[in-house]
């Protein structure tokens, strides 16, 4: 037992000395939880319906996460460190300054996003939205450079990567809710906007601790799925390569491109559903018929994957086009 946290003190040690910019963002994140946590537990005012703590709580959680993941993705990189270090200084800069100006917005008593009512709050949140940009541009970075990275581990490599690319996919409902109110129109001329809802105002009754809207469509609910396969798809490829060991590396490889497309068609499933102004609260049949089709072929697929017939170390069965992940 005793082995375990002083393994642990030895991996924080390598990380500080590597990068301290990530520590920094993780020390700060979690700074901000613990002064949002308090707040939310004797400061019961609400905000838009939600309560006024529970948004940095949220936003320093996910940016805690954010760079711990950061963090242990580092370790596979072995060209252009350099860079990376620059980029998640960016990011610790955008970190810093984000969760500074939502919880001053919540001292305030106002919201953060989508605020206009003064011209104060209009360039609060326009800060805001050029501080998250450093963020969004390191996952981006590390996308490139895990594709031009030759020395990670087959199975675990490819679940990186996978999980990399769901983040950027998870970015593109945030910047459809970033986009200005004129380019939004012509885009989705048929639907009403209001910052991250569809088809009502942002002031919709919001799912309890969640805060989704839940009488309309909510672009946020895609965004947080996509952001967060950062985490769960490295997780699998981990689990994969610990647990399930008996498999042959192309069932593993398999196994993971049945995780990745099945977690990427979700993702779409909820930007869609957003998009035609659906809560994800009140799904219609036709989107509870679309996510049964998509389980079922991914149950199809594991159990193909995991009883075919095959030599152990066969050919992988993924197109030759893209046997490059």
């Amino acid at each position: 037992m005793p082995a375990f946290p002083s393994k642990i003190s030895a991996h924080v040690q390598v990380a500080v000395l590597q990068n301290r910019s990530l520590i920094i963002l993780i020390a700060f994140s979690l700074l901000c939880l613990a002064v949002s946590s308090f707040g939310l537990a004797i400061d019961h005012r609400t905000i838009n319906g939600e309560l006024a703590w529970a948004k940095p709580c949220k936003f320093s959680l996910s940016l805690a996460v954010y760079g711990a993941t950061l963090i242990w993705f580092s370790r596979y990189l072995t060209r252009h460190k350099h860079f990376f270090l620059l980029t998640c200084r960016a990011s610790l800069i955008g970190t810093v300054v984000e969760l500074s100006a939502i919880i001053m917005q919540v001292v305030r008593g106002t919201s953060s996003h989508f605020n206009s009512s003064t011209g104060f709050d209009h360039c609060v949140f326009a800060v805001i939205t050029v501080a998250i940009l450093p963020v969004a541009f390191s996952v981006l970075a590390l996308f490139v450079m895990l594709w031009r990275e030759e020395n990670l581990p087959e199975v675990l490599g490819l679940s990186l990567k996978w999980g990399v690319f769901l983040t950027l996919v998870g970015l593109i409902p945030g910047i459809l809710m970033l986009l200005p109110e004129g380019i939004r129109d012509a885009l989705f001329s048929y639907r009403h906007f209001d910052g991250h809802a569809v088809g009502s105002t942002i002031a919709g009754r919001g799912i309890p601790l969640i805060g989704w809207n839940a009488v309309a469509g909510d672009l946020r609910v895609a965004h947080f799925m996509g952001i967060h396969g950062l985490q769960v798809l490295p997780f699998v490829g981990l689990a994969l390569d610990r647990l399930c060991v008996k498999l042959s590396t192309a069932q593993q490889r398999q196994l993971i491109w049945n995780a990745g497309s099945t977690y990427l068609g979700f993702i779409l499933l909820l930007a869609w559903q957003a998009l035609h102004s659906e809560s994800v609260a009140a799904p219609c049949a036709r989107t509870i018929g679309a996510a049964l089709v998509m389980l079922s072929f991914s149950a199809l697929f594991i159990a193909f994957s995991l009883w075919g017939k095959r030599p152990a170390r066969s050919a992988d069965m993924i197109p030759a086009t893209l046997k490059i992940w």
